[in-house]
């Protein structure tokens, strides 16, 4: 599994810093969904939520990524 990154502002080090999260790999889902007959769709979906979110790459405090501003 790997990571997404992105820049984001974090009220810890009250910076804009790098940020992650982990990604979800969408290949093994859609296969998984293929097999099961589009059973492993309720899992895929879950899985895309993130429940971890965006961490602050330096202090690893949780970070709110906002799209718009």
């Amino acid at each position: 599994m790997g990571m997404e990154e992105a820049t984001g502002f974090c009220r810890q080090c009250n910076a804009n810093r790098l940020i992650r999260r982990k990604a979800t790999s969408h290949v093994f889902h859609f296969v998984m969904t293929l097999l099961t007959f589009g059973l492993w769709l309720i899992v895929w979906g879950l899985a895309s939520i993130r429940f971890g979110g965006w961490r602050c790459s330096v202090c690893g405090a949780k970070v709110e990524r906002r799209l718009f501003t």
